[in-house]
């Protein structure tokens, strides 16, 4: 089993805090403690606790001990905190349920000048000229295309995903399965949803997005 670091206790402590452990007292174990359990040294246990405090979900009193801040495993706070280990294969059947009715929607409800924004947005995605660029204009795509839904409740939950998906981890997944002959397909993909967007076609910007992502998930996930 490799050796955990900051990051990764920090991690596990937060998804044990959202699924209420310590809710009781809402005190964390001690230090050292918790330095036993996961077998690491006690100052790598306070980096990772510093990154929880850090992020506001724990706070330190000298001589008393980490006491946590939401102790209401309900809370808004709580439940995103337990998505932040999403992984990939939820992601992307929340993705397939989500986006190709966002996308009716938005061919419903778009202005003009909304869809000049996706189109932009698809435009600059398919000249860029390297990885980074292109991820950065294609999850733009998605995200003009969600806020041409007008309705900000789905546009914020895109956000949500969307921050996911920004993670470290999920970066260098997207890296790894990027081709140019994939960023191809994916551009000509959101060529026939765009279209469908300017047609006002709700059914078949609706069909196109889920071609779309099922491209993605077999890229992604080999499946």
């Amino acid at each position: 089993m490799p050796k955990l670091v900051a990051n990764d206790i920090a991690l596990m402590l937060k998804k044990r805090i959202s699924s209420g452990e310590w809710l009781e007292d809402g005190r964390m174990p001690p230090e050292r403690d918790l330095a036993v359990e996961f077998g690491v040294a006690r100052n790598t246990v306070r980096r990772a606790v510093g990154f929880l405090e850090g992020d506001g979900t724990v706070v330190r009193h000298v001589g008393r001990g980490t006491f946590l801040t939401a102790t209401n495993p309900l809370s808004i706070v709580s439940t995103v905190a337990r998505m932040e280990g999403t992984s990939p294969a939820d992601m992307m059947e929340i993705r397939q349920l989500l986006e190709p009715t966002a996308a009716a929607f938005a061919a419903t409800n778009a202005s003009a000048a909304d869809l000049n924004a996706v189109r932009e947005a698809h435009k600059t995605a398919c000249e860029s000229q390297d990885m980074p660029t292109f991820e950065h204009w294609d999850a733009e795509f998605h995200h003009r295309l969600f806020a041409c839904c007008r309705n900000d409740f789905l546009k914020e939950i895109h956000n949500l995903m969307r921050a996911i998906r920004n993670q470290s981890p999920w970066f260098e997944m997207k890296k790894r399965s990027f081709s140019e002959e994939r960023r191809q397909v994916y551009c000509e993909e959101h060529q026939a949803l765009l279209d469908a967007l300017l047609r006002r076609d709700p059914d078949g910007a609706k069909t196109a997005m889920l071609v779309h992502l099922r491209t993605v998930e077999k890229n992604l996930l080999g499946r």
